[in-house]
């Protein structure tokens, strides 16, 4: 990937729809993420909820960036395994008064690197806290816009 130094900003655009039920499906470039509610909530269950693919997006980001840029740490990732957990109150989903988000998400990260020091894991680690855009987004306050149009 060519190296980028001047200010850009990129446009990223996935398309959703509301089917039956609670199923949202979506078009991101040419693949489809299904999400669901649980059987016990109403949904079919058809695919994981939004916010486990919240912290999914968060792994991917993880193990992406660190194997993009364990080379120049002199790393070689043979395999990585990453789990994350975060802890929401459902009551802010349901309606009620408190917040609906996560209020700590927690990462455990196992990297397979023979060679690797626990420092220079340290330090990869922390170049990849530092450019994650998904990291960067959770820990950032990021402006949603959000315009509603009646369909004609």
């Amino acid at each position: 990937m060519p190296e980028i130094r001047e200010k850009s900003l990129k446009t990223i655009r996935v398309t959703s729809t509301l089917e039956e039920g609670f199923k949202v499906v979506t078009k991101a470039r040419k693949h489809v993420i299904i999400q669901d509610l649980p059987e016990f909530a109403g949904g079919k269950d058809a695919g994981p909820l939004p916010p486990e693919l919240l912290l999914a997006s968060l792994a991917g980001c993880i193990g992406i960036v660190a194997r993009f840029h364990s080379g120049k740490f002199g790393i070689e990732i043979k395999g990585m395994e990453i789990e994350v957990e975060g802890d929401y109150d459902p009551r802010g989903f349901a309606g009620q008064d408190v917040k609906p988000g996560f209020q700590e998400i927690r990462v455990k990260v196992t990297v397979d690197a023979p060679g690797a020091s626990e420092e220079d894991l340290k330090k990869l680690m922390e170049f990849v806290e530092k450019h994650c855009p998904i990291e960067d987004t959770l820990v950032d306050t990021t402006r949603v816009i959000i315009n509603v149009e009646k369909k004609a």
